[in-house]
Parts: C-alpha cells; structure tokens; sequence
C-alpha cells in the first residue's frame, strides 16, 4: 500500500519494472477473478508516522471524498494476523471492489491473503487509537469507481 507522505517508498516500483509489469498484467487478466468481492472486511497492519496518520485524520473531515489505490495492496482476512504487523491497522469495509483471493498461492495460508487491485477506491470513515493494543485503527470503505464515460461499455 503506497501510504500518503511515505517519500522514502514513492519510487520503489521503478527498481522492479522488469518483473512488476508482467505479474501486474496477469493479476490483472485473472481469468480466475470474474466477480468482485461484495460485502467483506479485510485488514492491513503498517508503521505509520505521526504525520501520515494526521493526513488520515484530515481525510475524515471529508466524507464524500475518495481516494484510490495506486499500486496493488496485500490486506489480510484473519485480524490477528494484520495486528501483528506495524502501529496502524487499516480495517477495511469492502463494498464492491475488484479483489483477488490469494489464499490458495501463498506459502502462508493462515495470513488468508487478500489483494487490493489498482484503481479501487476508498474513504477514511474514522481513525481511533486503541489504549489497549497501542494501535492506531483507521476505518476504510472501498468500492469499484467508474469512470461515467464508461457507461456505454459496462451497461
């Protein structure tokens, strides 16, 4: 997840074009992946500075915003697991949004990894800090967008 004012990981993909573009397009063209994903929670654990939360923060004053994701962006069904990793857990309200079950791929199956295509939406609902896990939690709600232009074509 390409987290708002990391500048120390902004460029990071341009070292893995070689690979990255190739493995995006097949993830991309999942024959496997028809449906979109209705109505699920998933979650991401990540070490949040005080200013990338604060950016989060102001992203609540705007309900009516979205904002999308740029790159693709490993979440978690099992909350347990995504807890584990970092100060901040993104829990994420899943809509209707294009997503890709990688349970069944990945070397470790009890992380339930889910993956975040590029170009899903979300708002920040709310950010809380839990006292008791010392966790920061930010609620996120995601959808497919479209653009209107594409009407003629999805209808």
């Amino acid at each position: 997840m390409r987290l708002i004012g990391d500048k120390d990981h902004e460029e990071v993909w341009r070292s893995k074009v070689g690979t990255l573009g190739p493995f995006c397009l097949l993830l991309w063209d999942d024959p496997y992946n028809t449906k979109a994903t209705i109505e699920k929670t998933l979650y991401r654990g990540a070490n949040l500075k005080p200013e990338q939360i604060a950016a989060y923060e102001e992203m609540v004053k705007h309900k009516n915003e979205y904002r999308s994701f740029q790159a693709y962006t490993s979440c978690s069904r099992n909350r347990k697991k995504a807890e584990e990793f970092g100060n901040t857990l993104f829990i994420m309200d899943v809509l209707y949004a294009f997503i890709a079950d990688l349970s069944s791929l990945s070397e470790y199956a009890d992380e339930e990894e889910e993956l975040v295509t590029p170009g899903v939406c979300f708002r920040v609902k709310n950010v809380e800090f839990d006292q008791g896990k010392n966790q920061h939690l930010i609620n996120l709600e995601l959808r497919q967008r479209f653009s209107s232009k594409w009407g003629k074509f999805l209808s």
